[in-house]
């Protein structure tokens, strides 16, 4: 549930930034008290345009973890991702 409160701040920090004043801060917090979640993930397949939230540790269909990131098990193609920073 805490890595689903992160993630859903992520996303609209990429989509806008129309969000509750406190809201970056709380997420932030969390990360700090659990370094080990470390900073998640935008991951994308170029091919189909499919897109996750993810944290570096997280398979979610249709991505699936790899060796060096992500694959997009629809495509059989590797996934791009970008840190997203709170």
């Amino acid at each position: 549930m805490i890595r689903q409160v992160i993630r859903r701040v992520a996303a609209k920090l990429l989509r806008s930034a129309d969000f509750d004043p406190g809201e970056k801060e709380i997420a932030a917090g969390i990360l700090r008290a659990n370094p080990a979640f470390g900073n998640p993930l935008a991951v994308r397949c170029e091919r189909c345009h499919e897109s996750r939230t993810l944290f570096r540790d997280e398979n979610e269909a249709p991505f699936e973890l790899a060796e060096g990131g992500w694959r997009c098990v629809t495509c059989d193609q590797r996934a791009t991702c970008q840190e997203i920073k709170l």
